[in-house]
């Protein structure tokens, strides 16, 4: 780097980008985290990794995470988030430690995926495995007094609206 240079962002080398169809690389990290394939309907995203920088040759994009997110009414479901632990290892060390004081890749892919969902006022996450917990904590998510269910408010909305958001995906069951 030369004098004066900025430094680097995590920003210029991971993105968050909605796909039609999960690619087979994001196709077979979902398949090895949950022993079966990934949703057939959308919105299916996806945080790659550029060892050269976003821009640079989408060839080159390594799909480092996966998420889910499935229309409930003006809901989101999320769902379905994975990520490839061995993705850290071909980090750079400052890379590394930016993504690990972001929360972590699924952290940021959650992030990502959440911040494209247009005007839905909240995404909702079925989590028992306590680090997709702790994910999901860092990325916004607040229990709703359900078991397992959280939400994440993407804007303000007043109490009585809250419950019955909550109540009706709380009726739709695990997803």
């Amino acid at each position: 780097m030369t004098a004066g240079a900025a430094s680097p962002r995590w920003q210029d080398f991971l993105r968050t980008r909605e796909v039609e169809v999960p690619p087979p690389a994001a196709a077979a990290l979902f398949m090895r985290c949950f022993r079966h394939p990934a949703p057939d309907y959308p919105r299916h995203f996806v945080l790659e990794y550029f060892p050269s920088g976003v821009g640079s040759d989408a060839a080159e994009a390594q799909i480092v995470a996966y998420t889910h997110q499935m229309a409930f009414g003006e809901v989101y479901l999320g769902g379905g988030m994975c990520v490839d632990e061995r993705a850290y290892r071909r980090f750079p060390k400052w890379l590394f430690q930016a993504v690990r004081d972001e929360g972590g890749l699924a952290t940021l892919v959650s992030k990502g995926s959440i911040a494209q969902l247009g005007e839905s006022p909240a995404c909702f996450g079925h989590v028992g495995e306590p680090r997709a917990r702790q994910a999901d904590i860092r990325t916004g998510f607040v229990d709703t007094g359900h078991p397992h269910l959280m939400v994440f408010w993407r804007r303000d909305v007043d109490a009585p609206e809250q419950r019955r958001l909550i109540e009706k995906v709380a009726a739709f069951g695990p997803f």
